[in-house]
């Protein structure tokens, strides 16, 4: 049997076409290309910004009481601590005065790990009287910088 070896080169030929592509980039090549830049450029000059801004001065904490609730051990008071400087601190020592007038009748404290910048923490103190027979006052006690 004889090939035909015009018939081989012309199958060759088609496949070869297929193969090739166009030279040159594609406009969703450019597009993709146009939107990832805009991107990687906003997220470096968030982070320019963000390194570039003071966060230098005092941390402000702010605790209030969150709700009241009555266990075997006493009475639990939910707080939240708010953090509204711009500087993230650690080991926040939180306490908590039950008060008549000027007497403190009962007090007790707690830690809170980190309370980043701008954000806030959630804990709770222990009483064994009940917090809302007495003036409640929390605040933060000291903290150390990370």
């Amino acid at each position: 049997m004889t090939r035909n070896p015009a018939k081989g080169d012309k199958q060759q030929q088609s496949d070869n076409k297929a193969k090739t592509r166009k030279p040159g980039t594609s406009v969703t090549e450019w597009v993709v290309a146009g939107i990832s830049s805009v991107v990687l450029l906003a997220v470096l000059g968030y982070l320019v910004v963000d390194g570039v801004s003071t966060r230098d001065g005092t941390a402000r904490i702010v605790v209030v009481p969150l709700a009241v609730a009555v266990t075997e051990g006493g009475y639990v008071v939910e707080f939240a601590a708010a953090n509204r400087a711009g500087k993230s601190v650690a080991a926040v020592e939180i306490k908590g005065e039950l008060r008549n007038g000027d007497e403190v009748v009962e007090d007790s404290s707690a830690t809170l790990d980190y309370v980043p910048q701008n954000s806030q923490r959630k804990g709770a103190l222990i009483f064994r009287r009940d917090p809302e027979a007495y003036d409640l006052r929390l605040f933060a006690i000291g903290y150390s910088e990370p």
